[in-house]
């Protein structure tokens, strides 16, 4: 089997990516019953770093349909060994590749570039689904957030951990995309470990406090009014 190499992804938008949009909002809204809070928080323009929770593989469909804005995702490299999935990113600018567990500088050269550009770039810090509450980060979240000096767009999703797969949808689940207040770093850029933690209780600020999980001391107020 080839291993796929990553491009340098183009900003996403156009009218393939619309139609896709399109499509996942049409499912999430009559197959799903969906609650979307604080869209109006979203910049429209110029970059951002979205980060968002991670615990279902039906996550990016969901966040690309809330998102007001198009995003860019930046997904594990194992998705793009399927020609279509390739094939889509490449067309809609729509996602690009990172290696996890490794320091994939080339991706993360991509990220900076398309938001320098003035795209929305979204990641899972978590690098994988966690279902049972927020993990633990990955350190290259710390280097985009400043690095980029872009504001920071937390997200939080609720109740995707219930599909998984299409008969999962005869229940109509609900799910919800919460938005929080976009910001800028205000701690020390210097210390990595304090990065990280700033923009990881900023997302668990806008969960349950069952769904907090390492950041469970995150309080409500954190970037999330």
């Amino acid at each position: 089997m080839s291993t796929f190499r990553p491009w340098t992804p183009a900003a996403p938008g156009g009218f393939l990516y619309a139609l896709i949009r399109g499509f996942f909002l049409a499912v999430g809204v009559t197959l799903m019953r969906p609650s979307i809070e604080g869209a109006d928080r979203v910049p429209r323009h110029g970059g951002v770093l979205v980060v968002s929770n991670h615990v279902s593989v039906a996550d990016p469909m969901i966040l690309m349909a809330a998102m007001p804005r198009p995003v860019t995702f930046m997904a594990k490299v194992e998705l793009f060994r399927r020609w279509y999935a390739r094939l889509a990113a490449r067309i809609t600018g729509g996602a690009f590749p990172v290696r996890r567990g490794e320091n994939d500088v080339r991706a993360v050269r991509a990220a900076l570039e398309l938001i320098r550009g003035g795209a929305a770039v979204m990641m899972f810090p978590e690098g994988t689904r966690h279902p049972e509450g927020l993990g633990a980060a990955h350190p290259g979240v710390s280097y985009l957030a400043t690095r980029s000096g872009c504001p920071v767009l937390p997200v939080a999703v609720m109740g995707t951990e219930s599909v998984r797969s299409i008969s999962s949808l005869r229940r109509r689940p609900a799910f919800k995309v919460r938005f929080g207040e976009p910001f800028t770093i205000s701690g020390d850029v210097s210390d990595p470990a304090a990065v990280i933690r700033e923009v990881m209780t900023s997302i668990a600020a806008l969960l349950p406090p069952d769904r907090r999980g390492v950041y469970a001391d995150a309080r409500e107020a954190v970037h999330a009014s």
